[in-house]
């Protein structure tokens, strides 16, 4: 029976090192958005992800500004009646936090 306890609390501790790190990340609670209009699609997707992260950046610091970690992203793009398309990027700001 202790050799049973013991597996387990060695395996539970194993998963909490494992776990650890994907709950290293802090997110603001409401979201950021960024515009950017130009004539190819593609371009104003990536415009309206710089625009972003320069808003959060200027906003909360440069830890804060990083696309690709924040939360709940999406880039919604129509096209407009003059044929150029805008883009509207939104996410929740995260940051890494050292445990």
């Amino acid at each position: 029976m202790t050799s049973i306890l013991m597996r387990v609390a060695v395996i539970a501790a194993a998963v909490a090192v494992m776990a650890g790190p994907a709950g290293a990340y802090q997110c603001k609670t409401s979201p950021t958005q960024a515009t950017a209009t130009h004539a190819v699609k593609i371009t104003a997707q990536g415009q309206s992800k710089k625009n972003w992260s320069a808003i959060v950046k200027s906003n909360l610091g440069l830890s804060w500004s990083v696309w690709t970690i924040a939360a709940g992203r999406s880039v919604t793009c129509n096209k407009l009646a003059s044929g150029k398309w805008t883009c509207l990027a939104s996410a929740k700001p995260c940051n890494y936090v050292v445990p």
